[in-house]
């Protein structure tokens, strides 16, 4: 067949339905433990009361806030399970491994950022940012999971001196702030409220790509998948645009741009003078 005249497919499976599945196990329990979880520590507070009558009562609520952490582990059990599952049949991908490309990755953004290069850096299937908050998800799920059973059956745990477990209880809120801070501020920006992707990223639900949303985005990956498809080099491949209408929008980006301020300031006025209370 003439290789200028092959047809490719205009979306590339990025994730399948397993890492749909988890991800959504992971979104729900942990926006549910964010909404369940602050009107516990700031009680006092009026939003707090406001929140606990969305829920009825504190009992509902606090139960509530069990269950769901009860299904953030099953998340990450079920993710473990998966990875040595793709172990066993010797099919586990190292593309989420950090390498000292990362590093050169993070260096080279940075001078992207500030203007000093004209190009951003050439990311793979994932770039810098996205391993970071993959191992922080981890590290979180094993802080947020071991602390909270620590508070919730004390008992087991009573053998141990009572400022261990406010020190638990301290690490317990305080990655629960810094987790949502990533998610707010960092995470649902990336996939919903970029200009380039507003209103969100389809790929978390379909599990599709574009091929030119990885062609912007992830172009070493994109060369990749073309030399498995067998691409002749001298074929110009017809690419349409893939951001979105608002991309280019000015009131879009300037509203954001309001928005997240204000909601930055506002979690540090309302939660960093109580962290450590």
């Amino acid at each position: 067949m003439d290789a200028r005249r092959q047809v490719l497919p205009r979306e590339i499976m990025r994730f399948n339905r397993h890492q749909r599945y988890q991800h959504f196990l992971l979104m729900v329990s942990v926006l549910m433990l964010i909404i369940t979880g602050f009107p516990i520590k700031y009680a006092q507070w009026p939003w707090a009361q406001v929140v606990v009558t969305l829920f009825g009562s504190f009992k509902t609520m606090f139960m509530m806030h069990l269950t769901f952490g009860v299904l953030m582990l099953i998340s990450g059990v079920y993710h473990v399970i998966w990875l040595i599952d793709l172990a066993i049949k010797r099919n586990l991908p190292m593309s989420m491994v950090p390498a000292m490309k990362d590093v050169k990755d993070a260096i080279h953004h940075a001078k992207y950022l500030l203007g000093i290069v004209k190009e951003p850096p050439q990311y793979g299937r994932y770039t810098y940012l996205e391993k970071f908050e993959y191992l922080a998800v981890f590290w979180g799920i094993i802080v947020m999971g071991g602390s909270g059973l620590m508070l919730w059956f004390p008992e087991i745990f009573g053998v141990l001196p009572r400022w261990v477990l406010q020190i638990v209880r301290i690490a317990h809120t305080n990655e629960a702030f810094v987790a949502m801070l990533a998610i707010v501020i960092g995470h649902f920006f990336a996939v919903h409220f970029n200009p380039h992707v507003f209103p969100t990223s389809k790929v978390w639900l379909t599990g599709n790509i574009s091929r030119e949303h990885m062609k912007a985005e992830h172009p070493l990956e994109y060369q990749e998948w073309l030399e498995k498809q067998q691409v002749d080099e001298g074929v110009e491949l017809v690419e349409k645009e893939h951001h979105s209408k608002f991309a280019k929008s000015r009131a879009l980006i300037i509203f954001e741009l309001v928005v997240y301020v204000s909601v930055f300031v506002l979690l540090l006025i309302t939660f960093v003078p109580l962290l450590f209370v």
